[in-house]
């Protein structure tokens, strides 16, 4: 199987070559598989889209590629494959193989060569724009052979050329004109682009060749029929696909092909546009002796073909054409008898000709087999001219007349000359019932291929890609009649199947042609049709390439109808309302028709209600009347082109439902509308469901009040109508709750819900009637307080809102308290945006959190600043945190009566490059706001570790001494807090009971159940806790007691007081006896005198820690304290600056 590759795979350039291909195949006994690599439509000649499947590689012996439709990695991958790939025109980049190309050196110098014969030395190139590679190489041709005649070469004059192949010779014309003097001579890159330039010289007032003489390159079709006749340099194209194929077979048989240009003879074909006498005919020997042998036959053949009717000049023309190309081929078979060197040749490149000639002449006939006569009798006249008696010449000629008539012929040879004329109308009718079936399939399925009868295609098959980019094969033809039984995979490469073969075997006509079933950027996959195609004759294919549209078409309507199924499917009572009720209106008569099911979607049964519009039009709902007034006159008028209107229509309830109308108009000969046909659906639950969408748009869906965007929305409405009325004042207030987080990552988002639910019911209840309470996204409410009289007393206000909101909530999980704090910005400040009040209030709310619980701020310029400053520090604790610049210190706790270090705490510095040591109340308080603490936290945790287990390997009896890391609320409720211990312990492989976390009782207190639960988790862990700043917070003593918690830290307020309060000096003995009893260490904190120690002594204190023994100091200096106790050496108190 030879693989044929080409962006087209028809008419006379790749139509030529493929069938020189499929010529060259079947004598070697090959199959052809054709693949067309542009989508199915109208054919471009210059195009960015690149060919990338792999279409029918597994069948495939070798492959052809003609002017490189696919990337070079596509030509890569198929010679990785290691079967023989030749290509056309042009050469891939970076991969040795063989390439056919024309001679186009030898052509152009020809081309230059008879120009300068005829007197011309003032000779210019012109080119297209865009080029392809032989326009490069005809280009250096060109100035090769001038610079070899002494001449001087220019720079092309380029003609632009788009997709559908125009050409605009009016540029080079221009560019002509511009030169220092008009050149009188045109070599043109190809015949399209020498027709260009001949046609824009023509247009400028010159004539062709007196004023320009012409040549092309090519010798299309047109060529000889064009004005004046073109000269051109010829090539043949079904000797190129024969070349091409022969190197293909001849690798497959093992032979080494040499990679590289290949080049297919060409021979310049003088005609008028050179400045030549005029003639039609090609030189061939002893012609001007057979122009009176052969010109009755062009009178003959017109006789024959056209009888008495007046041919214009063009179609004279052609009959000429096609009389001298079979003299041409008649001559050529008796040269090829003769066995003259390289007459093989001319005789294929004859034939192709003589048949295609012929085939035009008779394309425009009613009796187009009166030819085969003519021809015949042509052929024995050049027989008895060139080659009298001989029996042997003269039956070789007339085979070879009978062959080549019977293939240009071929499609009519199956009818006499009455049924002829009537074989077009019946072609046109099938192709039209096909086009139609493909359109309108009433139920049947695409798929199946069944519209494919009477085609003359012999085999098919369909392959599409579904949903995940996988080809299914889903239709053959001949098969299921259905097309809803195949739906299999399908390898890219192994399509199309193999078609079954003809019995008897396989015409040389017989083609496999797989086209792309793609059409305005849809791709669905493939079409494979296998029968005999005529490669020459375009219209063939166009009309497969028409089918191929449509079935794109069709199946993208399959696709979106699936689409709308699986759409309505989610909605049942709308797809139930989604049948459309039928309508006709006659316009004329006022008469109308409703269908069973337009009556029964009013609620009506099909015998009732009267045949008349204004049944319709009398209960269509006043408010929409006036709507559907002005569409129906628009469409009627002709200024819309369908009536397309929703609008509410009665039903036999009494109520309304929303229906929409879509019509067309059918018109008269005068234009008007005579008649309205159209559909009415019921689009309630539709409409119902965009008013259920533009309030989810509007409101929180958890608590129902208005989102952020319907606050700003009414925002921005009062800050309008304050404007215009100065004396209207209102207010912005934006509230935050305390500890919400910590609710939700203990107790679950489900009663973190119903917290919010009660917090919004009770924040609307509070308020009046024209206010708004809105939920901006997680624990932030936000109240716009309208028309208020008082701002004085604002802050009040709020404060008996927080007041009812605080209290305690009954959830699912127990009891909660909730409170909040409250920031206010009042419109006195005359700002002109939401977001600036937003912003003001923002402030205020975290200025009021910094001051506790329950607080409210009103907002001044100052707080401001304070915000920006605030700003700046998050983002230099950001870049802080990124940079690593914290520093651990640690300070010594000790044993009252010995004074030795039995532990340390770590305490952090912030070592900022501007401020230098920043102490951590300068900081945390932000960081614990804004959730840095969390990352400061884990590095924290991380470098107390890593410092124990250097202490452990460099201090001697380091082992009994602990480091106690200060957890915030923030960290304490983090969930990755024990995953993070657990790694940081393993990493340094350090004992989990040598570290010791300390939290205050506020942090425990405010979700006991839960925080009791977690300490007993890490206690079984080997980690322990110690309740730091102790007596300042609100447990109780029934909660100490059942805290599984090490030690207790007094507070160092108490402390301090000690001395001067005899109270405070009983309250610290009461601590240290309860500690005692409860089993748990007693550690007093901030001592700074002899005399704060000794009374901590008396009343029986173990554990002490303050600058009386040590300030913290850094990681290095601890380690001094350390190894000089070790050393039973006790250190005189350190003191170091913080």
């Amino acid at each position: 199987m030879i693989g044929y590759l080409a962006p087209n795979v028809h008419g006379y350039f790749y139509g030529s070559i493929l069938d020189g291909v499929m010529d060259t195949a079947a004598a070697h006994g090959a199959r052809v598989l054709a693949i067309q690599a542009r989508e199915a439509g109208f054919f471009k000649a210059i195009s960015d889209e690149q060919f990338t499947a792999q279409v029918a590689w597994d069948h495939l012996d070798a492959l052809v590629v003609v002017v490189t439709p696919a990337d070079d990695s596509y030509l890569h991958e198929f010679a990785a494959t290691g079967k023989p790939l030749v290509t056309m025109y042009a050469a891939p980049s970076g991969l040795a193989c063989p390439t056919v190309v024309p001679d186009n050196v030898q052509g152009v110098s020809a081309a230059v060569d008879h120009l300068i014969g005829h007197g011309h030395s003032d000779i210019v190139f012109a080119g297209r724009e865009p080029a392809n590679a032989d326009d490069a190489i005809r280009y250096d041709a060109y100035r090769g052979a001038m610079e070899a005649n002494g001449l001087v070469p220019t720079d092309p004059i380029m003609v632009p050329w788009t997709g559908e192949e125009r050409h605009d010779g009016s540029a080079a014309a221009r560019r002509l004109r511009e030169l220092d003097r008009m050149p009188t001579a045109v070599v043109a890159c190809t015949d399209a682009t020498a027709m260009a330039v001949v046609k824009a010289l023509t247009e400028d007032g010159l004539v062709v060749p007196d004023d320009v003489a012409v040549v092309g390159f090519d010798d299309i079709a047109a060529a000889a029929e064009h004005h004046p006749p073109l000269s051109t340099v010829a090539q043949s194209f079904s000797l190129a696909g024969v070349t091409a194929c022969g190197l293909a077979l001849r690798a497959l048989s093992g032979e080494h092909i040499e990679p590289g240009q290949h080049c297919i003879p060409v021979k310049l074909v003088v005609r008028e546009s050179c400045g030549c006498q005029a003639t039609v005919a090609e030189t061939v020997p002893g012609r001007a002796a057979l122009d009176e042998v052969s010109q009755p036959f062009v009178d003959q053949l017109g006789d024959a073909l056209y009888g008495d009717e007046e041919l214009p000049s063009p179609q004279h023309l052609g009959l000429q054409l096609a009389v001298q190309r079979l003299v041409t081929l008649f001559v050529e078979t008796l040269r090829a008898t003769d066995s003259e060197p390289g007459a093989l040749l001319e005789l294929d490149k004859a034939d192709k000709a003589a048949a295609d000639a012929l085939r035009r002449a008779v394309s425009r006939s009613r009796y187009p087999l009166s030819a085969l006569l003519v021809v015949r009798q042509l052929a024995e006249a050049v027989v008895d001219h060139l080659a009298p008696g001989d029996t042997l010449a003269g039956a070789a000629v007339q085979e070879r007349a009978v062959d080549v008539a019977t293939r240009a012929l071929q499609r009519h040879l199956e009818h006499d000359s009455a049924v002829v004329l009537n074989q077009h109308v019946d072609i046109q009718r099938r192709h039209y019932r096909i086009s139609t079936e493909l359109v309108r399939r009433k139920g049947r399925n695409a798929r199946s291929l069944t519209w494919l009868a009477d085609t003359g295609v012999r085999t098919a098959s369909l392959a599409l890609w579904n949903d995940l980019g996988e080809l299914r094969l889903v239709g053959v033809y001949p098969g299921d009649a259905t097309g809803t039984g195949l739906d299999e995979p399908c390898d890219v490469r192994a399509f199309p199947p193999a078609a079954p073969e003809q019995p008897g075997g396989t015409e040389h006509d017989e083609l496999t042609f797989v086209v792309p079933v793609t059409f305005d950027g849809n791709d669905h996959g493939f079409l494979a049709l296998t029968g005999e195609f005529d490669v020459m004759e375009e219209a063939v294919f166009e009309r497969v390439n028409h089918w191929a549209v449509l079935l794109s078409v069709a199946l993208e309507q399959d696709r979106s109808l699936e689409r709308l199924r699986v759409s309505e499917e989610r909605y049942a009572l709308a797809a139930e309302a989604a049948n459309d009720g039928m309508w006709d209106w006659d316009l004329v008569t006022g008469a109308a028709y409703y269908s069973a099911r337009w009556k029964a979607l009013l609620g009506y049964r099909d015998d009732e209600l009267d045949a008349t519009s204004q049944e319709w039009l009398t209960r269509i709902h006043p408010a929409d009347r006036a709507a559907f007034d002005k569409a129906l006159a628009d469409h009627l008028s002709g200024l819309e082109p369908s009536l397309e209107v929703e609008y509410r229509l009665r039903t036999a309830d009494g109520s309304h439902r929303w229906m929409i109308t879509n019509a067309l108009s059918v018109r008269g000969t005068d234009g008007h509308a005579i008649r309205l046909v159209g559909s009415m659906t019921d689009v309630t639950e539709r409409k119902e469901l965009e008013d259920r969408l533009r309030n989810d748009a509007h409101y929180d869906p958890l608590t129902g009040l208005p989102n952020r965007a319907l606050f700003l929305e009414r925002l921005d409405q009062t800050i309008l109508r304050t404007r215009r009325n100065p004396d209207s004042t209102f207010a912005v207030v934006f509230l935050d709750l305390d500890g919400f987080k910590v609710v939700n990552d203990s107790l679950g988002h489900q009663v973190g819900d119903e917290l919010l639910v009660e917090v919004a019911t009770r924040l609307s209840a509070g308020l009046r009637p024209g206010d708004t309470v809105s939920r901006f996204g997680g624990d932030e409410f936000v109240l716009l307080l309208d028309d208020v009289r008082d701002i004085s007393g604002l802050p009040e206000v709020v404060r008996r809102l927080l007041t009812v909101m605080s209290v305690p909530v009954v959830l699912t999980e127990g009891t909660r308290a909730v409170s909040a704090a409250a920031g206010i910005a009042v419109s006195a400040s005359g700002y002109t945006s939401a977001d600036e009040y937003l912003r003001d209030a923002d402030t205020a709310m975290y200025r009021a959190k910094a001051q506790g619980p329950g607080s409210v701020v009103m907002f001044d310029g100052a707080m401001h600043a304070r915000a920006m400053a605030r700003l700046q520090l998050e983002s230099a604790l950001d870049q802080g945190i990124a940079l690593e610049q914290f520093e651990l210190y640690y300070q010594p706790i000790v044993r009252l009566d010995t004074r030795r270090i039995v532990a340390l705490e770590a305490l952090i510095r912030w070592n900022h490059p501007e401020r230098g040591l920043v102490p951590p109340n300068d900081f945390l308080p932000v960081a614990e706001a804004t959730g840095q603490t969390r990352q400061i936290g884990q590095w924290t945790i991380t470098q107390a570790c890593r410092q124990i287990a250097e202490w452990r390997g460099t201090v001697p009896g380091f082992d009994g001494i602990t480091v106690s890391v200060n957890l915030s609320n923030r960290q304490f409720w983090d969930p990755e807090l024990l995953p993070t211990l657990r790694a940081v312990i393993n990493r340094y492989d350090v004992p989990a009971t040598s570290m010791i976390f300390e939290v205050t009782e506020g942090v425990i207190m405010h979700n006991q159940d839960v925080a009791v639960s977690f300490l007993r988790q890490l206690r079984d862990e080997g980690i322990e806790f110690q309740i730091d700043d102790f007596g300042t917070g609100h447990s109780s003593l029934s909660a100490l007691h059942e805290l599984p918690v090490a030690a207790l830290k007094i507070d160092r307020s108490f402390i301090q007081r000690m001395q001067a309060s005899a109270r405070s000096r009983e309250l610290v003995g009461l601590m240290i006896t309860m500690g005692a009893r409860f089993g748990l260490t007693v550690i007093a904190e901030g001592v700074e005198t002899e005399d704060e120690a000794a009374a901590l002594a008396e009343l029986g204190c173990p554990f002490v820690q303050g600058y009386l023994f040590s300030r913290p100091v850094p990681a290095a200096e601890a380690t001094h304290l350390l190894l000089a106790q070790a050393a039973d050496a006790v250190p005189a108190p350190v003191w170091v600056e913080a």
